[in-house]
């Protein structure tokens, strides 16, 4: 998911990187909201009592985050992006305490299931069903995502992520997709026991927004999208690679690897909760997206998923990544030797393999930078933002010292320059031997402290080699053939 520039732009224009996370206590201090940010209620017998946060105070608090004139852009994706985090596991927390609460008011629960403790909501209703009849209907009204609790002798990885999918779609040999597990304990594909099923956690399952959540638009900072990928080694659901990457920069101590996109091979549709096989739309017939594909691009090979409405992305097959451009032959051709995606409109320079190696100002990684990037005069790339800083200071190339770009104006300001301040008398005679960077040729020209231009392509990028005075080396001469006469 890279995007073509001059040479080869990255395909997305990377977003400010926002960590997840942020507390209910940093919201409330950055808003003008009066009330916790955190569910909460009142107090029962000296204890605090938490009740759940509605959609609709969810609402208000971040609308009030949003037009909150004392944050920034940045400051408010990532305020909503903790507010939701924390709603949400407060959330799961207090419906895991209620089911505990009505597993032990039912009593003896754990005789139909030994060895576990409430594995699911199902078995609950499963109960409720032989206890109280009525409290069928109630159990399955109140519980949509159920949590999962191992007994003591679990693995502790899975302790710590116990909430199912909603459903689990599975790909056949021949190619079929079918419900192979649901959370609906009316269907026959519920099995209360099934460890199979994976979990995740709840900051996994829940749904991330690429605008923080003011206009509901689904996605990550960097990416618009209603669908998480699931990490091919892991198992966890990051909304995007980037994502993962961000993950991984954090000071944890269960980090994951990379996500390889290629390896990819489920997806959790943030609209309806299902893990299904990688697709292009969610194959559950009961979400609420209506058949409506997880974004306007979507890659099978990248696994890349881009909403974006003015954004035009293609798959180069020789990059194997997905580019920003309307294709190739259209405004884009491949160049074979630079291995690189070339504007149709730009003069190209062919450096063999040239976006194989890593920018030269800040040594990361181009092939796959989500950065833009310029190509410069002598061929070489670097990051937009790179090249950016550098022109502050420096008009050559940092690998061949080439001029990064048509100096042709700077330089007939240098000849200006020359001709308004003509050398003092003791320095007429000076001249000095130079190479040309540019054209890679040897002169010797009159020396010039402001500049000492090539004669041959007229270029101030030159070197110094040498410099004479005339003067001093005819006195020299002279001396010398005075001695040899002597």
């Amino acid at each position: 998911d890279s995007k073509p520039s001059s040479i080869a732009l990255s395909s997305e224009m990377k977003s400010p990187q926002l960590s997840r996370g942020a507390s209910a206590q940093s919201v409330a201090s950055a808003t003008p909201i009066s009330g916790p940010m955190e569910p909460s209620g009142g107090k029962a017998n000296g204890k605090t009592v938490e009740k759940y946060t509605s959609a609709g105070e969810l609402e208000k608090l971040i609308r009030a985050i949003g037009t909150n004139p004392n944050l920034d852009t940045k400051q408010k994706n990532l305020t909503i992006q903790g507010l939701r985090d924390s709603v949400w596991k407060s959330n799961c927390r207090l419906s895991k305490r209620k089911r505990e609460e009505e597993v032990g008011a039912l009593g003896g629960f754990s005789e139909y299931f030994p060895g576990q403790i409430a594995h699911s909501t199902a078995p609950l209703v499963a109960a409720a069903a032989r206890h109280q009849p009525e409290a069928v209907v109630q159990t399955t009204q109140q519980t949509h995502h159920m949590s999962f609790s191992m007994s003591s002798a679990g693995a502790s990885a899975r302790l710590r992520r116990e909430t199912p999918p909603s459903s689990y779609y599975k790909k056949s040999p021949d190619g079929e997709v079918s419900l192979v597990w649901t959370s609906d304990p009316k269907s026959t594909k519920f099995h209360p026991n099934d460890d199979s099923v994976p979990l995740f956690s709840a900051s996994e399952l829940a749904p991330t927004y690429h605008d923080g959540g003011i206009n509901h638009i689904l996605g990550c900072p960097h990416y618009a999208r209603s669908c998480k990928l699931r990490h091919p080694t892991s198992g966890r659901l990051y909304t995007c690679r980037l994502c993962c990457e961000q993950t991984r920069e954090m000071a944890t101590k269960d980090k994951d690897s990379p996500l390889d996109r290629y390896e990819v091979t489920e997806v959790l549709c943030m609209r309806c909760g299902a893990l299904q096989p990688a697709g292009d739309k969610c194959v559950n017939q009961e979400c609420p997206s209506g058949g409506k594909p997880f974004s306007r691009y979507s890659c099978n090979i990248c696994h890349f998923y881009d909403d974006s409405v003015n954004k035009s992305i293609y798959h180069c097959p020789f990059c194997n990544v997905c580019r920003s451009g309307k294709g190739l032959g259209i405004d884009y051709r491949h160049c074979m030797r630079c291995n690189a995606c070339v504007s149709l409109k730009d003069d190209h320079h062919c450096i063999p393999q040239r976006l194989q190696g890593n920018c030269p100002i800040c040594h990361e990684s181009m092939f796959q930078s989500t950065e833009p990037l310029r190509g410069l005069k002598c061929g070489h790339v670097m990051h937009l933002s790179c090249f950016t800083n550098m022109r502050g200071h420096s008009y050559t190339c940092p690998l061949c010292k080439k001029s990064a770009e048509d100096m042709s104006e700077y330089f007939a300001l240098l000849d200006s320059a020359i001709r308004m301040q003509p050398m003092p008398p003791a320095y007429a005679a000076t001249t000095s031997n130079i190479y040309c960077q540019d054209c890679g040729k040897m002169g010797n020209v009159t020396y010039h402290f402001v500049g000492l231009k090539c004669q041959h392509c007229q270029s101030y990028n030159t070197r110094e080699l040498q410099r004479v005075d005339a003067n001093i080396m005819a006195s020299l001469w002279q001396g010398y053939n005075s001695h040899q006469s002597t």
